[in-house]
């Protein structure tokens, strides 16, 4: 599975990204308030692109009321007990298996069953400590059924080891490559924020099937420096 961070809160910029599976809607870091969510999410589903939002911390109004607004999964940073997952579950599913209520924006799609609903939604919590890597296995012990992967936040896990933002660090690849065996060995999906292709290649290659490449602003400075570069190119020929 490939993906792309957006951050900022502009519905036009969505039809870039139909050939990827899906788009993170970052309210962790993002400008999206709720409000912003709902053009964000209307325009995903009209474009039949999956939406995951990542939401500022695991609180049950925060997560429910993405998945009201029609969010397709959730992303759930600095995950570090067993407590942040089943705020979690409780927020994205009904009972029996949660305790969310039924309402919203849009919460179901056109024809979708409340069993379709319940099996569903995405749930995919962020790696960012060794405390969090430790706590793997009981969670998907506990709480597997509900959980769909495993997404690694590189900056932040190198802050927490004391190497901030050297994501070359052998000390953090060595780490990384410890979450990736775990989830493989517990049959899990894994990934990792990659900053650019060469760094989504090296977590492919280390285990990682889903894999979040750049965001809509590097995307953008990226397009008008290539578009700039062809112009000189022209007007030297």
């Amino acid at each position: 599975m490939m993906g792309n961070i957006m951050t900022e809160h502009s519905p036009l910029l969505l039809d870039a990204f139909t050939d990827l599976d899906c788009v993170l809607l970052d309210k962790e870091h993002g400008v999206f308030g709720t409000e912003e969510l709902i053009p964000m999410t209307m325009r995903c589903r009209a474009l039949e692109l999956p939406s995951i939002v990542r939401v500022e911390d695991s609180a049950y109004h925060l997560i429910a009321k993405a998945i009201d607004l029609g969010a397709d999964g959730i992303m759930l940073p600095r995950v570090e007990s067993l407590e942040q997952i089943k705020t979690a579950v409780d927020a994205m599913h009904f009972p029996p298996i949660g305790r969310t209520g039924f309402g919203g924006w849009g919460i179901f799609r056109a024809g979708e069953t409340m069993d379709d609903f319940q099996k569903g939604r995405i749930l995919l919590p962020q790696i960012e400590s060794v405390k969090g890597r430790e706590l793997i296995p009981q969670m998907v012990e506990l709480y597997g059924d509900f959980i769909d992967g495993f997404i690694i936040g590189p900056n932040d896990y190198s802050i927490s080891l004391g190497i901030p933002r050297e994501t070359d660090n052998p000390i953090l690849i060595e780490e990384i490559q410890k979450v990736f065996a775990v989830c493989n060995k517990l049959g899990k999906s894994c990934g990792c924020y990659a900053a650019d292709s060469v760094h989504a290649q090296r977590y492919q290659k280390m285990g990682a099937n889903v894999l979040w490449n750049g965001d809509d602003i590097s995307y953008m400075r990226a397009g008008i420096r290539a578009s700039f570069a062809y112009e000189n190119e022209v007007t030297q020929a």
